[in-house]
C-alpha cells in the first residue's frame, strides 16, 4: 500500500522543481533530435504526399474510363 502520510511543503517544492527540470529537459532534447533531422523527416513528408496524390490521380484517372 501507499504511504499516506502528508508531505510537507519543502518536499513537495523539491517534487514540483525536479518534475519542472525534468520537462524542461525533455523539452531541449526532443528539440535536438527534431533538429538532427528535420529534413530528411519534410523530404519523407514529401514523398510520402506525391505518392498519395499519384494514388488519388490514377483513381481518378481509371475511374473515368
Amino acid at each position: 500500500m501507499a504511504d499516506q502520510t502528508p508531505r510537507n511543503a519543502a518536499e513537495r517544492f523539491f517534487r514540483i522543481c525536479l518534475l519542472i527540470l525534468g520537462g524542461i529537459v525533455a523539452l531541449w532534447l526532443a528539440g535536438w533530435l527534431l533538429a538532427q533531422f528535420w529534413g530528411w523527416l519534410l523530404l519523407a513528408v514529401g514523398i510520402a504526399l506525391v505518392l498519395w496524390c499519384a494514388v488519388i490521380a490514377y483513381r481518378y484517372w481509371w475511374g473515368r474510363r
